[in-house]
């Protein structure tokens, strides 16, 4: 059931927006404070130091904006920019500005807040974790107040994505410098609503920007909306209930069991997304009990990948080789999955002299948990005992990047804009989210060289040789992957998606009660 929402496509005079059937031919309500849920709280409100890639997005759209943004069909669309021009030899960007922009503690948008804001993802003392994905960015040169010139070490296949993403989100330079240690609880952006509150655990809130630079095609002031709230909701079942009670207009990842109530209720309808969710776990290579490949070996040949996906996702899941799925065009379809074995997990288990419990850590959320336990089980049938762990979000980030883990289960929206994005942020040198704790040069090289390179049939052959020595030395194991499905009241519209598949709220309004 698709209702009368669809996923945005275009872009009208340069914002972000989404088509809706009916919707589309009405005049949008003014007012209103949308409600939306979401499984993942941010870490942080800075975008410059985010740790979950695309996920963040949804809220840091709200207060921040790109010079560019990618639109839901990968077009890169102008924001604070009016227009760019790459050079001929692929080494430099020159942006030209929108004028009389301002932030929302009344900085003046231009040239010297847009180095500011480089310059600080380069500078290696800052360590923002939003350099993996523009690693290639060297310096920014002020031509005029409106002129811009950002420069690259090499021409790089992946650095225009990367800065339609966190590492280009500006924020105000008045702002950080005033309150560094601060700012990522008190955010200052551009976008159309201006951080209000952040009740850690529970929800964000934010207003309506009222001197937002935005209008609509017909020329309307944007945002329609007085404000959203954004609530942290991690059980689906909740999330659902929620949401049917009118408490929440708008939820995230809703499971396919779900379906059902919804296509009885004629106040929701699903919103699908162009983005879904590879499940796959992390071995913790810098310490036993898995530095030792025969360990990794059985724990992956004594799962059965096909029932996990049968079991979450009602037959809709498809078991994949790795985190990429058969959408992006990095995927290879000559990769086969780790086989479900019971024989050779046996034997693996008794070669790698391994005795004792292993521990599987989960960060508390839907169907994580359920997917722990259905592999604690499998595992138990080829005579290995898994504990399982479950962890807030904010716990299982420190304790795996930390590497103080056995074996940890996680998830990643794909496909990300660029490969890069995943590439660079799991496996090179300087990953910001190396959970596996991989130190594997041939990895490291290759992930350099797909970054360096322009034609996208060359760079798949390159991330295709990423994924088999991924999988060849069992540094992760990979399990399936699933559609993205949100659940939505019919009263709220025009909700849109960027190309990473989150939600932005620059046109969506609430249609009036009667």
């Amino acid at each position: 059931m698709l209702g009368k929402f669809v996923i945005a496509l275009g872009v009208a005079a340069a914002l972000m927006s989404s088509a809706s059937g009916v919707a589309a031919q009405q005049k949008p309500h003014r007012g209103g404070v949308l409600t939306a849920a979401m499984d993942l709280e941010p870490a942080t409100l800075d975008p410059a130091f985010g740790n979950a890639p695309g996920k963040d997005r949804s809220v840091y759209m709200q207060i921040f904006e790109n010079l560019y943004y990618q639109a839901a069909d990968g077009t890169l669309t102008p924001q604070l920019a009016e227009s760019w021009v790459l050079a001929e030899d692929g080494k430099s960007i020159v942006f030209k500005l929108r004028k009389g922009i301002t932030f929302h503690d009344g900085t003046p948008f231009d040239a010297k807040a847009v180095k500011f804001n480089f310059d600080r993802i380069v500078n290696p003392d800052v360590k923002a974790r939003a350099r993996q994905f523009v690693v290639d960015m060297v310096s920014t040169d002020i031509i005029d107040d409106s002129t811009v010139r950002v420069n690259f070490r090499a021409p790089s296949g992946a650095v225009l994505a990367g800065l339609a993403n966190e590492a280009g989100m500006i924020v105000s330079p008045t702002a950080l410098q005033a309150n560094p240690d601060g700012f990522a609880r008190n955010p200052v952006g551009t976008g159309p609503f201006r951080f209000v509150s952040w009740r850690g655990g529970d929800r964000i809130t934010v207003e309506r920007f009222k001197d937002y630079w935005g209008k609509a095609p017909d020329g309307d002031q944007l945002p329609y909306l007085d404000g959203v709230v954004t609530r942290f909701i991690a059980n689906s079942a909740v999330k659902i209930v929620e949401v049917r009670s009118g408490n929440v207009q708008l939820g995230d990842t809703i499971l396919d069991k779900d379906y059902a109530q919804i296509e009885s209720d004629p106040n929701v309808d699903v919103f699908p997304n162009h983005v879904g969710t590879a499940q796959f776990s992390s071995f913790n290579l810098t310490r036993p009990p898995f530095n030792n490949i025969e360990l990794r070996k059985a724990v992956a040949y004594g799962i059965n990948r096909e029932v996990i996906s049968r079991v979450v996702t009602g037959g809709t899941g498809v078991v994949t080789a790795t985190f990429e799925p058969p959408s992006s065009w990095a995927s290879d379809p000559n990769l086969k999955p780790h086989a479900y074995n019971p024989e050779l997990a046996r034997k693996h288990y008794a070669a790698s002299g391994h005795k004792g419990a292993i521990t599987l850590s989960v960060i508390q959320r839907d169907p994580d948990t359920r997917i722990a336990q259905i592999i604690q089980s499998q595992l138990a049938e080829v005579g290995i005992k898994l504990n399982i762990e479950t962890l807030e979000r904010q716990a299982w980030l420190d304790k795996v990047l930390s590497y103080n883990y056995d074996m940890a289960l996680q998830r990643a929206n794909t496909p990300r804009v660029d490969p890069d994005m995943s590439f660079s942020t799991y496996y090179s040198r300087n990953a910001g989210s190396n959970y596996p704790g991989v130190r594997d040069e041939a990895i490291f090289n290759a992930v350099d060289k797909a970054r360096s390179m322009n034609d996208q049939k060359e760079r798949a052959k390159v991330y295709s040789d990423i994924q088999r020595m991924l999988l060849d030395n069992y540094y992760q194991t990979y399990f399936f992957f699933r559609s993205n499905v949100d659940i939505i009241r019919t009263e709220v519209h025009d909700v849109g998606r960027d190309f990473s598949g989150q939600w932005f709220f620059t046109q969506a309004w609430l249609e009036k009660a009667d």
